[in-house]
């Protein structure tokens, strides 16, 4: 402690001789207007290990009577960046409107690591991957003259680029290698509990809020199930084993543990600014089967302590034959997402609500008007909040004039 009490005397003198200063001299978008203690020495700390943090922008006032709340029951289709800034869009807005779609979910961040607005920059390792294609106020503005909601994904810790480019942000082995898991592929996975990687989406988060999207959507804020997990060596169990040695009475965290303190940050940034938190789900997860949850560490009850929205993605595509005894379960959408959606609802919170994923696409499954008329149908009867309509290609044009008949 003692080499740091120099730098942080310089530091905090430094900080009150700026405090004469006009504020047009002391303010700029990469500088905080108050400093604590903790903070100043967390910096220098993290200068000295050489990793890069992002500076957090001052805060703006955002008008939360802007905003447009969850409508009692969503309908809302998903949307890729690229789709939003294409020459379509209003073609798309103009078929999702007449089909009486209340809600856009587009992507600021996707798995790949992509992230699609403008950021400050401070030198990071992302500045590289930016792609700037989504202006977040001139969107939610598009949106909000078609009073439709606008809701930002933003995948949380599945990031191609990140991995490939720094295998300290990948789950290690216990032997200190960096953890793969599939050794024919190539790393996806960051270390969920890692403290750098979590900073990184909480900054994305509060610079969503902060752009005033009406909802912040997390995808991936979850552990991964595939590959050797045995060998999976995590941060936070090098951390516990560190304060077990220390404490004889310390209480190893779980993964759940881990997520659960991940969304309690994000909560609280985003009622900073009036957003509403949401997050998705495995389908699976619907069920929680114990392994399921130890393995994802979403466990609904938790989670939707600090979500407003829970998405379960309930695509009877990704479903084996003879789940739930059905032989054919792909096509059996209705009992799938009736089951699902009961389900959440029955684990979550009751002032979160369940607004499931459904499929919007014909991968696997016999796909025409009943497919998407037994989806809606079974969450409505199931006493869930709406539906997302998700088409990874975007093509909604068929599926729009589907929903627009049976509506």
């Amino acid at each position: 402690m003692k080499k740091w009490i120099p730098i942080l005397i310089t530091l905090l003198l430094f900080s009150c001789v700026n405090q004469d200063l006009p504020d047009k001299e002391v303010k700029n978008e990469n500088q905080e207007t108050e400093i604590t203690k903790e903070q100043l020495i967390e910096r220098e700390v993290q200068k000295e290990l050489k990793v890069n943090i992002h500076s957090q922008p001052e805060k703006v006032n955002i008008n939360n009577n802007s905003k447009i709340k969850p409508f009692k029951f969503t309908k809302g289709i998903y949307l890729s960046a690229y789709s939003v800034s294409s020459s379509r869009f209003s073609t798309i807005l103009d078929s999702a409107q007449a089909a009486g779609i209340n809600t856009v979910v587009f992507d600021l961040k996707n798995m790949n690591g992509d992230v699609f607005f403008r950021t400050p920059k401070n030198g990071d390792i992302r500045d590289d991957r930016q792609k700037p294609i989504v202006n977040i106020p001139e969107t939610v503005k598009a949106l909000h003259s078609r009073n439709m909601r606008a809701v930002s994904r933003v995948v949380c810790f599945h990031d191609q680029f990140l991995a490939e480019q720094d295998s300290t942000l990948r789950i290690q082995t216990i032997s200190g290698k960096a953890w793969k898991e599939n050794k024919r592929r190539k790393p996806s996975w960051l270390d969920s509990s890692n403290p750098i990687v979590q900073s990184d989406i909480l900054y994305l988060i509060e610079q969503a809020a902060r752009n005033g999207v009406d909802e912040v959507q997390l995808d991936y804020v979850r552990f991964p199930t595939g590959g050797k997990l045995s060998e999976a060596y995590f941060h936070f169990m090098k951390q516990d084993s560190i304060f077990a040695k220390q404490d004889s009475n310390y209480v190893n965290r779980t993964k759940p543990d881990i997520i659960e303190d991940f969304l309690a940050r994000a909560q609280d940034i985003c009622d900073d600014y009036g957003t509403t938190l949401a997050a998705d789900i495995f389908a699976i997860v619907a069920w929680q089967h114990n392994q399921d949850v130890a393995n994802t560490g979403q466990d609904i009850a938790r989670l939707t302590k600090h979500l407003q929205m829970l998405h379960p993605m309930i695509y009877s595509s990704h479903f084996t034959d003879n789940f739930g005894y059905r032989k054919n379960a792909q096509n059996e959408p209705y009992f799938l997402l009736y089951k699902g959606t009961k389900l959440s609802k029955d684990y979550s919170n009751k002032n979160c609500k369940v607004v499931p994923y459904i499929q919007a696409n014909g991968w696997k499954v016999n796909y025409k008007p009943e497919y998407i008329y037994a989806q809606i149908e079974a969450i409505k009867e199931a006493g869930g909040d709406g539906y997302l309509l998700w088409n990874a290609s975007n093509k909604y044009m068929k599926t729009l004039r589907w929903i627009k008949n049976f509506k």
